[in-house]
């Protein structure tokens, strides 16, 4: 489905702006010359599925319904700010006739970028990485009111393998009938839309991966941060993304057992007005990450250092950008060396493991 572009009071950018999209065979409607109309992100809900949906499809779609000079490309634009995936490029794209904005994502620290959007305050590292949230879920449908503090439903919403094992277990599962829940998993299925949008009968939210404590050091506060837009009280591993977003007990619950979300559970059911704090409160917490204020943070970024990083940049030669290009190159792939053995070896909290 489509609207009309949005009425919008925001200034221009000082330069144009291209996002560059690797994978054009999913989003063949952006492409078209005759396009009058940009489609509301909120009716994209169930194609949003990969890196590049989430930072490049979504970022674009926005600006552009705020009538900023955004467009959309499937390659990189010459003598041009382009904004791309972190994940999807990479050397033999040569980007360096191109001021390159990367999004990070859950990726390694991508050197041929110019700029680099992270998605939380540990991946700042120099003064050309910016912290920027991920959006909030496209179409996001809220816990229903009337369900009130009844606490029946336990959620995990994304690639069930990212789910610790002890929590999805059939041993869980039974043990958590018995306390009258019920585990749902919301994943990732061949040609099936995703439901990662839908917490209207969603009690609790649940998010417990095993992953190393350096690799947890890249991943984003996502299913917090949709969890407070949602109402939904969350219960999360210790991710320091998470932790990082807490300002109080309210904001979510932390447990690395299964036995710490069935105690969990049993007091928030004891405890009825506690669950409603913990409701309200993540409806303040959400205030922080609307739509609007991620909009105003881009628009912060591409008119900021972004366009002076630009201006800098365009000021080099041809010889000076290639030569700077091949450092980045080496330093590129020792960086994704780097963040693969990382990926695979270190502490794991959850299981207390060294791999």
């Amino acid at each position: 489905m489509e609207e009309k572009v949005v009425s919008s009071d925001v200034p221009s950018l000082p330069y144009p702006v291209t996002f560059v999209i690797r994978h054009p065979e999913r989003w063949p409607e952006l492409f078209q010359p005759s396009q009058t109309s940009i489609p509301d992100p909120n009716f994209l809900c169930d194609r949003i599925k990969t890196n590049e949906d989430c930072w490049i499809v979504l970022t674009y779609l926005h600006l552009k319904r705020k009538h900023l000079n955004v467009s959309i490309s499937d390659r990189f634009v010459p003598g041009e700010i382009c904004v791309v995936s972190g994940l999807d490029f990479g050397i033999s794209d040569r980007t360096f006739n191109s001021f390159i904005v990367g999004c990070r994502s859950d990726g390694f620290q991508p050197f041929l970028c110019d700029l680099t959007v992270v998605q939380n305050q540990a991946c700042v590292s120099s003064r050309t990485d910016i912290f920027i949230p991920h959006w909030p879920q496209p179409g996001l449908i809220p816990r229903l009111k009337e369900r009130g503090s009844r606490i029946e439903n336990i959620v995990f919403k994304g690639d069930e393998i990212n789910l610790y094992e002890s929590f999805r277990s059939p041993e869980f599962k039974r043990q958590l009938e018995k306390i009258g829940v019920k585990l749902r998993i919301n994943t990732l299925v061949e040609n099936e839309p995703v439901m990662w949008h839908d917490y209207s009968t969603d009690d609790l939210v649940l998010a417990v991966r095993d992953v190393t404590e350096k690799d947890g050091l890249v991943k984003p506060a996502s299913k917090l941060i949709n969890a407070w837009i949602a109402g939904v009280p969350a219960l999360l591993g210790p991710e320091p993304p998470f932790r990082e977003q807490r300002q109080s007990d309210l904001d979510y619950i932390e447990v690395t057992t299964p036995q710490a979300v069935f105690e969990a559970i049993k007091l928030l059911k004891s405890r009825p007005e506690l669950y409603q704090q913990i409701i309200a409160n993540s409806h303040k917490r959400a205030e922080d990450f609307t739509t609007e204020k991620m909009i105003d943070r881009w628009y912060q970024l591409l008119a900021g250092p972004a366009a002076d990083g630009y201006k800098r940049w365009s000021q080099k030669n041809q010889l000076s950008r290639m030569a700077e290009f091949s450092l980045r190159s080496i330093q590129h792939k020792i960086a994704g060396k780097k963040a693969a053995y990382n990926r695979l070896h270190g502490y794991r909290p959850i299981s207390g493991t060294h791999t």
